[in-house]
């Protein structure tokens, strides 16, 4: 698969995301909007309702049992009274005309006719009906006291005085301002407060604690019911437990979590596509692998057929010296090919988590100038340079000698084949602790940092250029971190382009 075809489908996967993102969080704060704007409409409407039907009560229904009938006879009282009054108005000659009848106080005494007076039937059927109403409202009253007392009672059902009793049925608002509101298709419960807002305090609070949060409500409305006398301005406030805000909750609460599963789709397309990239890597770097082992086979393979050959031919077999000489190239070669075939075995072996070492007490020191004798030829046909530096009392280590042998001839068999010119190679050990530090450093072309990051991986080849042109296949560096880890042990390289690389390895030492 294509890099551009990758990154481009990656890029518009990631718009398309992004694109589904951002309209999820237009469209939530539309709905809230929305929501917030019918939620005020709804709960506006319900409070004009219930404002109207309070308009509509009288004094009478906003107090309790006792008082109501308290009230409704004073206000029988001070009809009879006006009854009273309105007879002496329209017969007002006949009430103050001493000739005819006598008057006692108005409104306490009763009116009488004098000795031997004659008056009309009409002025008679008035003096009869005005007694007849004074002698109910007596009735009434009970005692001569009635007008004072009246004058102060009636106070009591000033609006300023009714609010401000505990007999002002304020579950009655409640229940209007609840039932209003399920009826507009609003189902939360509000703190409800009645503000006066001349005197600046609250008269009444269904919930303690409230009253600063309703004074901050938006939802305010002037409260003065009908019939009701009253110098000051009355507001009733509302506040919802959750809010208007409850929707945009519940919105919120949606759009994270369509956020989360637009994250958890993104998340799992780089990861496939992550998967699909080291692949495609994989892919190349078996291909190169094959290629390189197929070279590396071929080229022994070719070799010892040439020389069978050769051997073949009785003038050139008839020679003894001939035939150390191509039987020398057939043993060579098949070393040759044999070394590679038990690198590659070797790796596999390792990469199995079955795999286990076969620990034996080691000479490191006897380990490394083993392996650097069967360098030395080579390093000399090169005009190479070969230095080793051991530390004296040679360490020794619980290790597998096979693989440990494998390891040191890896990373010395890679410092030659990156130092195109003159091999400088040097080997040394030392002692830190309960450690061993074994450096093998050389001054060959040197690793990028970019190409440091991945030599240890398997089949991953560093290239000299714009071509692999160092044979191998991309596996040794990766075979020798599996046995350095086996071991408990850590490597790390330092490098620089051009000037060289060092390779640690660090290992537990057996005190």
């Amino acid at each position: 698969m294509k890099k551009t075809f990758l990154i481009t489908l990656t890029t518009l996967f990631t718009l398309a995301a992004a694109s589904l993102m951002a309209i999820q969080y237009v469209q939530m704060k539309r709905t809230v909007t929305v929501s917030n704007n019918l939620f005020n409409i709804s709960v506006n409407n319900a409070m004009d309702d219930m404002i109207e039907q309070l308009n509509r009560l009288k004094v009478e229904d906003y107090i309790g049992q006792n008082d109501r009938y308290k009230l409704l006879k004073f206000k029988r009282i001070e009809e009879l009274n006006n009854r009273m009054q309105s007879i002496i108005k329209e017969n007002y000659t006949t009430f103050y005309d001493t000739n005819i009848v006598q008057v006692g106080i108005t409104m306490i005494d009763s009116v009488k006719l004098l000795p031997g007076v004659k008056i009309s039937s009409a002025d008679s059927n008035a003096i009869a009906q005005y007694n007849t109403i004074l002698a109910t409202r007596d009735r009434l009253t009970d005692n001569s006291e009635f007008y004072n007392q009246f004058v102060t009672d009636i106070s009591e059902y000033v609006v300023d005085n009714i609010l401000t009793s505990s007999s002002f049925n304020f579950n009655l608002l409640d229940s209007l301002i609840t039932d209003k509101l399920m009826i507009n298709g609003v189902d939360i419960e509000p703190y409800v407060g009645i503000y006066d807002n001349t005197d600046n305090k609250f008269l009444y609070c269904n919930t303690e604690g409230m009253e600063q949060k309703l004074l901050e409500s938006p939802f305010k409305y002037r409260f003065h019911p009908n019939g009701m006398m009253s110098p000051n301005e009355y507001f009733i406030f509302l506040q919802f437990p959750l809010s208007s805000l409850l929707l945009k909750e519940n919105s919120t609460r949606y759009f994270l979590l369509a956020f989360a599963l637009i994250s958890l789709i993104l998340t799992l397309f780089f990861l496939i596509m992550r998967t699909i990239l080291k692949k495609d890597k994989l892919d190349v770097m078996k291909t190169d692998f094959i290629n390189n082992m197929t070279h590396e086979i071929k080229t022994p393979i070719a070799t010892i057929g040439l020389a069978c050959e050769m051997l073949q031919d009785p003038s050139i077999a008839s020679d003894p010296a001939n035939n150390s000489t191509y039987i020398g190239i057939i043993s060579d070669e098949n070393r040759r090919m044999r070394l590679l075939i038990e690198t590659i075995l070797q790796n596999a072996k390792m990469s199995n988590k079955s795999f286990t070492l076969n620990r034996t007490t080691v000479d490191i020191n006897d380990i490394i100038k083993n392996v650097t004798k069967s360098f030395n030829l080579k390093i000399e046909s090169l005009g190479g340079i070969l230095n080793i530096d051991l530390t004296e009392p040679s360490p020794s280590l619980s290790a597998d000698e096979l693989h440990i042998t494998n390891m040191i001839y890896n990373l010395i068999d890679n410092a030659i084949k990156y130092s195109p010119e003159k091999v400088n190679i040097k080997i040394t050990t030392r002692k830190d602790g309960d450690k061993l530090l074994l450096s093998i450093a050389d001054k060959g072309l040197g690793i990028s940092r970019e190409d440091q990051k991945h030599i240890f991986e398997k089949f991953y080849r560093v290239s000299t250029g714009d071509v692999h042109n160092v044979k191998g296949f991309g596996i040794g560096l990766n075979y020798v971190m599996q046995v350095v880890n086996a071991h408990g042990g850590k490597i790390s390289v330092n490098s620089t382009l051009g000037e060289g690389s060092t390779f640690t390895v660090e290992l537990p030492i057996i005190n």
